[in-house]
């Protein structure tokens, strides 16, 4: 029972059982209003035509009596009461002390009439029953009064009807109302509830687990669709650090040791080689070059650069650090080729850009083959540009072009090649920044490499 009536609490703390309470009461409000309104144009308008007759008929007799006196007036009130033409209305003719002298009813009614001369009572019928009468009293000359009314039983009974109808509508009203949104509410609330539990088996460890979608097409199928993607970026990111950290490992491992064994070797010996002190240098500048890439990768990803970002000439840049990676190329006995296109400009950073480029030449030239070849072309496009770099090298398996982005990953063929795994993320960095798409594509032979950039850039916030 107190699980039972938890449930109910929590069930009736829900947003959605809360919203519905307010749109009941507003719902409510509009038939008050809408039964209002027919109350007015229905029961208000019998009253007043009703009141329009009392009123005729009050006047027609008031004129009687100033043209025929007293006497005439109980003889006019004596035919209508005697012929019957009209059961319904009501009749009385007193004197000063409200003794009746004509009528069709015995007794001066005990109820006080209203400002408007309007008053409402009962009669007695002959079936003992009582009969709402409302009439209108007048006074005729200094000492008689006169009361005309009407039997009103009809439009009791309709407005007993209308109040039944009306106080049954809006219970009625309610209860659906109210059942709605307990049905609402739960059918939120098991939907949240399975958010909330797939949330805490994430937490618990298990990032795996993904929100069950009902394929409903509604917004909770757009929440369940938006946060399974976040799930997967984040599993996709756990992935990539622990990755990194295997990474790092693995490569820092082998400089470290070497750097360590020698400095140990040194220390015993009584004379130093300059071979060993350079070989340390080279284990050091090693690691240094991979905290620095780590660096600057991770400045370029919060958007420290983007201060420096300015209009620049894509087609300089390429020119410039072709030229720069050219001597290296012929060394190889590699053809280096660059194809511009004038003077294109772009919102950007020069240094990021070239640094990009440049990697992605370094590791074509590296990975190229000797009397292999590097083509550097600008294509352009209404909204953006791409800089593609295309070698004739081994290329890299369609499977593994997700992989070797992200940080340290270095397929097994490139493990005899110096390196840190850093490049082509340092590249993806750069790219994302600029708000554009790094693209992998086999060159047949070899690998292609597109740098898609916008023209007008928006800065990601």
């Amino acid at each position: 029972m107190p699980l039972i009536s938890e449930n109910v609490r929590s069930l009736l703390r829900t947003s959605t059982f809360q919203l519905t309470i307010v749109y009941v009461l507003l719902f409510v409000v509009s038939v008050l209003v809408l039964f209002a309104i027919l109350y007015w144009s229905t029961i208000g308008s019998l009253k007043r035509q009703i009141d329009a007759t009392i009123d005729t008929e009050i006047l027609g007799l008031a004129e009687q009596y100033e043209r025929q006196g007293l006497g005439g007036l109980v003889d006019v009130i004596n035919q209508r009461v005697n012929r019957g033409s009209d059961d319904r209305s009501v009749y009385l003719f007193a004197d000063a002390r409200l003794q009746p002298l004509a009528g069709n009813i015995k007794v001066w009614p005990a109820t006080p009439a209203l400002a408007d001369g309007r008053i409402e009572f009962q009669i007695a019928a002959s079936d003992t029953s009582a009969v709402p009468i409302r009439a209108k009293i007048l006074s005729v000359g200094r000492n008689y009064w006169l009361l005309v009314g009407r039997d009103v039983r009809a439009l009791v009974e309709l407005n007993l009807t209308f109040e039944r109808s009306a106080a049954w509508g809006i219970a009625v009203v309610l209860a659906l109302a109210l059942s709605g949104g307990l049905l609402l509410s739960i059918s939120a609330r098991r939907r949240i509830a399975s958010i909330n539990r797939t949330s805490r088996r994430i937490i618990a460890g298990n990032f795996s687990e993904r929100v069950p979608d009902s394929g409903s097409r509604d917004e909770y199928h757009d929440l369940a669709v938006n946060i399974n993607a976040m799930l997967d970026q984040i599993e996709s990111l756990f992935e990539s650090v622990r990755h990194v950290g295997d990474s790092v490992a693995h490569d820092l491992k082998t400089p470290l040791t070497r750097l360590r064994n020698r400095l140990e070797l040194l220390a015993r010996q009584a004379t130093v080689s300059s071979e060993d002190i350079s070989r340390c240098v080279a284990d050091s500048d090693r690691l240094l070059v991979t905290f620095n890439a780590l660096l600057r990768i991770s400045r370029i990803e919060s958007g420290a650069y983007r201060s420096a970002f300015r209009q620049v000439d894509l087609s300089e840049i390429v020119q410039d650090t072709c030229d720069l990676y050219r001597a290296s190329a012929d060394d190889k006995g590699i053809s280096l080729t660059a194809v511009g296109k004038g003077p294109l400009y772009m919102f950007g950073d020069r240094e990021l850009l070239a640094q990009a480029l440049a990697n992605l030449l370094d590791n074509a030239v590296k990975y190229t083959p000797a009397g292999g070849s590097i083509n550097v072309r600008i294509e352009t496009r209404s909204d953006n540009v791409s800089i593609v770099v295309a070698d004739t090298g081994p290329g890299v398996p369609t499977a593994d072009t997700p992989r070797i982005q992200q940080r340290f990953v270095r397929l097994d063929a490139a493990r005899a090649e110096p390196g840190n795994g850093l490049g082509l993320a340092l590249v993806k960095a750069v790219i994302d920044q600029h708000a554009g798409e790094l693209k992998l594509e086999d060159n047949s032979p070899g690998l292609q490499v597109t740098m898609q950039l916008p023209l007008h850039l928006n800065l990601p916030q």
